[in-house]
Formats: structure tokens, C-alpha cells, sequence
């Protein structure tokens, strides 16, 4: 099998909210909604955070519901960036737009990067890796 391209969906209660996040912490300026779906295009991943209605379209043709990650971790979103600043500025940003940053954060001392996370409004984790602090 030759995987042509890779796409990730995430439930949200509140695409709009979404948006501002998304826009504010990533810079993705152009973004936009379309039919109950915001598309951010990453490095080799398209993201789709959509409407629970929408997400739930997709979830039941597979005999599933949309889960919500509450104060679990179901899956982690790990990308790395290129600075320290950038991984700073993105869980103060966080903060400021209806996400959080569980955690200072820090140089790992297995791997030697910096790490921070931050979750989104719904509660979807991010990790922001700088590989070389």
C-alpha cells in the first residue's frame, strides 16, 4: 500500500472557537470554515477539526462516537518547531485563547529537546518540540 496523503479529524463543540485558536497559536491567518469544518494544512498531515455533528458523520459509518478528551490524553499531536521562543510564545498564546499549558516547559534529558504542551479548547494535546534549544 502507497499512502497518498494522511488526514487527522478532531471533534470540537465549537468550531468557531476552534478557529481563533488555531489561528492565534499556529498563524494559520487564512483559515477558515467550510461546511462545519476548519482545514489546517501541516507539513504532510491535513488537519480537520469539525463540528461534533460532522465528526460524528464520519464516526458512525464505523459504529463509533465522537470522544472528547476531558482530562484525558487519547492521542498527543507532537510537531516540532524552530525555536524555543516559538514553543514560549505558542503556550502563552495558548492560554490567551481558550487553551492551556498543563506544564512548564523544559529541556527533556532523554532526548535533549525542549518540550512544551498545550491542549486546545476541547482539550486536544499538542506537544511543541524544538529539537536543538
Amino acid at each position: 500500500m502507497k499512502i497518498k496523503t494522511t488526514v487527522l479529524c478532531l471533534p470540537v463543540t465549537d468550531v468557531q472557537k476552534a478557529l481563533i485558536f488555531y489561528r492565534e497559536v499556529f498563524g494559520f491567518s487564512d483559515a477558515k470554515i467550510e461546511e462545519g469544518i476548519l482545514t489546517l494544512e501541516f507539513p504532510n498531515l491535513s488537519l480537520f477539526i469539525m463540528e461534533k455533528n460532522a465528526y460524528e458523520a464520519y464516526a458512525h459509518k464505523a459504529k463509533r462516537e465522537a470522544f472528547f478528551p476531558g482530562h484525558s490524553a487519547p492521542a498527543i499531536i507532537s510537531c516540532a518547531v524552530e525555536s524555543k521562543q516559538d514553543v514560549d510564545r505558542a503556550l502563552e498564546c495558548a492560554k490567551e485563547n481558550g487553551g492551556t499549558a498543563p506544564a512548564k516547559p523544559e529541556v527533556d534529558p532523554s532526548f535533549g529537546g525542549y518540550i512544551g504542551y498545550i491542549s486546545d479548547p476541547e482539550g486536544h494535546l499538542w506537544e511543541l518540540v524544538c529539537p536543538n534549544p
